[in-house]
């Protein structure tokens, strides 16, 4: 896995590096000048982003065991630093997240808050995919195989997500995918057994979620897609800091088009390259200059590394927190 890691890395390096040789550096830099402190309102509109999401995580917790906000954002923001900086997709995030947000609420409550959450993050982003794979297949920019690919992407992982929909709402998803299912053998029978009692609890939590807060499950997806959809407002001053004309229509199908493009490349860490294509070719789907979608892309880039270095400091005041010594008379966490 390391030297897939690497070699994905390295691939997408190459790619971007072909991307702004074909772009034009001179043209690349002109741009860049024009931006100027624009370049700085894209960035700091992603603070909208990622408090939306957190937003919408609480919203998967019980009232009783609803962490501050000012946690979950922290939490937020180390996880997204961690998948920036770690091989592990988007696994590495998920375990930080759920290890910060509120040590004191149980663990089997985390997870099921953690698991429904990625459910309600993922149908949001699918849905704005969905409504770019449209735009892309409509747009004629993609030749035939490419818009065959598309299609069957986006069908998919339609299929994906609702087949994980649907074990949730029975209450089976961690009792299927848990270590519990493992061999007793290899884990013990004492293990075995407490890995399949919190399994068994995890599966409750996420049926009573589903069954009895379903309002507070669609509130998520909103949330979700409305803090994805930040993506467009950056989008939209980037151009209007260029002087570049644009629509709302046309906005908002780049942005679809670059969100389906992006789920799609996934596999790639920090889908480096990838991105850049993306942007490109959505850029392209509006009508305008692909080479702009790469400088956009680069300033996303900007974005990531900045959020990505907040949340670094974040999460080592966190882990320093857990490992400081507790105050005499005051019992440890």
């Amino acid at each position: 896995m390391r030297w897939l890691h690497r070699g994905l890395i390295a691939l997408g390096t190459a790619g971007l590096a072909a991307l702004v040789l074909r772009s034009g550096p001179a043209a690349l830099a002109r741009d860049a000048a024009a931006l100027g402190f624009g370049a700085v309102l894209v960035v700091a509109v992603a603070v909208l982003e990622h408090l939306l999401h957190a937003l919408a995580w609480g919203r998967c917790f019980d009232a009783a065991h609803r962490p501050p906000a000012r946690e979950l954002f922290s939490a937020q923001l180390a996880a997204h630093a961690v998948n920036l900086a770690t091989p592990t997709a988007t696994l590495g995030g998920e375990i930080v997240r759920g290890g910060l947000a509120q040590p004191g609420v149980p663990p089997s409550a985390r997870l099921a808050a953690l698991t429904a959450d990625r459910l309600a993050h993922a149908l949001a982003d699918t849905a704005i995919g969905a409504a770019g794979c449209a735009v892309l297949w409509l747009s004629g920019v993609l030749d035939g195989p490419l818009r065959g690919a598309v299609a069957a992407g986006g069908l998919a992982l339609a299929a994906g997500l609702a087949g994980f929909l649907a074990l949730q709402r029975r209450g089976n998803l961690a009792s299927l995918v848990g270590a519990a299912r493992l061999p007793r053998r290899l884990l013990g029978s004492a293990r075995a057994d407490r890995l399949e009692r919190a399994a068994r609890e995890i599966d409750g939590r996420l049926a009573a979620f589903h069954a009895e807060r379903p309002g507070d499950f669609l509130a998520a997806v909103a949330l979700h897609a409305l803090g994805t959809s930040v993506g467009a407002l950056q989008l939209a001053l980037f151009l209007a800091w260029l002087g570049v004309p644009f629509t709302l229509g046309g906005v908002l199908a780049m942005f679809a088009a670059a969100t389906a493009l992006d789920l799609f490349s996934f596999f790639v860490p920090g889908r480096v390259g990838a991105q850049e294509g993306a942007r490109m070719v959505a850029f392209a789907v509006g009508g305008l200059e692909p080479a702009r979608g790469l400088l956009f892309s680069l300033v996303l880039r900007l974005e990531q590394l900045a959020f990505g270095a907040v949340g670094l400091l974040l999460y080592g005041r966190a882990l320093a927190a857990v490992a400081r010594p507790p105050a005499e008379g005051r019992p440890a966490c």
